[in-house]
């Protein structure tokens, strides 16, 4: 029996089956952390966590050693990438380049990565690529461990949904939306003519179960749509799958869906995760854990790379090591025999002594009180850790401040006029109208967009024209990490 735990903020997925390219699912479990001890995927209580996963596996009786690792975070971030056929070294070399923007100074990046789709005859290979810092997959595997809990393998939500949609809801559907709701966190994943594109997640702030709730839901498939629109994608969607979900009134979602402009069914995730509708519902609300257990193979799994370099890191030079300590070792007895044997009766007079020293009662007095300070210690430490970990995860938001305002107003000065619209925080993309009377100026207005710091990305749809003979274009703008934030 395989085990998959998904991690996102407090309410924590479990799920227990058998993994394979098409996973078994048996029974799922849900559990609340303790408070503050997750955010965004990332533990900010180790200690307290640990504790956590011990009574868990304690409590329903789960194995310990085939465990799957699932978590949603904005510290693993990803890209789809197009690139030739080439091995797997050359591969691995490509895609590094592919992202070297979204690599963190200092940091040492892991990638994991799978095939979405393959054209043999132009000899191309389109990819969803992630990385992860080996320092993050490293705190990941102690947490577990200090449970007793070792981990099989540790892969993104991304990762693990896509595995799944390509055995389940992609059989049935070639363009369609499928929205998973996890309490105030809801991810949109695009499929267009067979083939993942897009993921994003956002964060929710009506209460769930409220037709406010409902709302925001249908509200974020926008940027799905803007998504198509700029990428020129004109297939139409099918279907609009969500999961995550209770039995609740799928039509009055739809009318919601409908007013935001997709004109697609709607039906909760129904097909592919169990041999019964009762499993199959049960399934669906846990089905970011349930991915986990569908296999799409080796290099999606954070592990593979991580413990391909600690085999690198520690067979070959310990081996030479052991050679040379061996060696030293034969010398020195050889040559030293009787020194020896003289250094044996002098240690042992000194070992008698400390041994008398270390049982005084008034040493381990002052040891035990030693080690309480230490864990104390410890314990301050390790709360200063969280604290700083979650203000750093804060300043990452961009803010759509005036200075903000101001380059947006100020780069358009002169080429074009402009209508700041929706801005998005989580994904960092605000939506922005610009109108001119000469196409060549929104392209020079576009053009000096793109040479701005501040966006990681530019993006556009056609250009409208309007019945005054102005031409309009819609503009989506990615701010990079931060922006907005003092000197950022």
């Amino acid at each position: 029996m395989s085990v998959s735990i998904f991690l996102n903020n407090t309410k924590v997925q479990i799920v227990t089956g058998k993994k394979g390219k098409k996973g078994i699912f048996e029974r799922a479990i849900k559990v609340d952390a303790p408070e503050g001890s997750i955010i965004n995927g990332i533990v900010m209580d180790p200690e307290r966590f640990s504790e956590f996963l011990n009574q868990v596996w304690t409590a329903n009786n789960l194995p310990k050693k085939d465990v799957i690792l699932v978590v949603n975070s904005n510290k693993i971030p990803g890209r789809m990438v197009d690139m030739p056929i080439m091995s797997k070294q050359k591969s691995k070399e490509y895609m590094r380049r592919e992202l070297a923007d979204m690599m963190r100074e200092g940091e040492e990046m892991l990638l994991a990565y799978t095939c979405v789709a393959a054209n043999k005859s132009k000899k191309m290979n389109k990819m969803y690529v992630e990385l992860a810092s080996r320092e993050q997959i490293k705190d990941y595997i102690d947490i577990f461990g200090a449970a007793g809990i070792t981990l099989k393998a540790v892969q993104s939500a991304e990762g693990s949904i896509i595995g799944l949609l390509e055995e389940a809801t992609a059989k049935q559907y070639k363009t369609f939306v499928m929205q998973i709701t996890d309490e105030n966190i809801v991810s949109n994943i695009l499929w267009v003519d067979g083939v993942f594109n897009y993921f994003n997640s956002v964060r929710l702030f009506n209460e769930p179960g409220t037709e406010g709730y409902y709302e925001d839901c249908a509200r974020s498939l926008s940027n799905l749509k803007q998504f198509m629109a700029a990428n020129k994608l004109e297939s139409k969607i099918e279907r609009i799958v969500i999961a995550g979900t209770e039995r609740t009134d799928v039509s009055f979602y739809g009318n919601m869906v409908e007013n935001f402009g997709i004109e697609a069914p709607v039906e909760i995730m129904n097909y592919g995760l169990g041999t019964t509708p009762q499993m199959q519902f049960e399934a669906q609300k846990a089905i970011f854990a349930l991915g986990g257990l569908f296999d799409s193979g080796r290099e999606e799994n954070f592990l593979t790379n991580y413990s391909a370099k600690e085999k690198k890191q520690t067979v070959n030079p310990e081996l030479k090591k052991n050679i040379i300590k061996i060696a030293v070792v034969f010398a020195v007895m050889a040559i030293g025999f009787l020194t020896a044997l003289f250094l044996k009766i002098k240690r042992q007079k000194k070992y008698d002594e400390l041994k008398e020293y270390n049982e005084n009662p008034a040493i381990v007095s002052q040891a035990m009180l030693f080690d309480t300070f230490s864990d104390k210690r410890d314990r301050l430490a390790a709360q200063s850790n969280s604290i700083d970990n979650m203000l750093n995860t804060i300043e990452t938001y961009p803010i759509l401040n005036d200075q903000v305002i101001s380059v947006l107003q100020d780069t358009a000065q002169g080429y074009a006029q402009i209508e700041i619209g929706n801005f998005n925080a989580d994904s960092g993309i605000v939506n922005v109208s610009a109108k001119a009377k000469d196409v060549e100026k929104i392209n020079e207005y576009i053009k000096r967009l793109e040479e701005k710091e501040i966006f990681n990305s530019v993006k556009y749809s056609g250009y409208v024209m309007n019945q005054d003979g102005t031409w309009t274009i819609n503009v989506i703008c990615t701010f990079a990490e931060g922006v907005g934030r003092g000197d950022k």
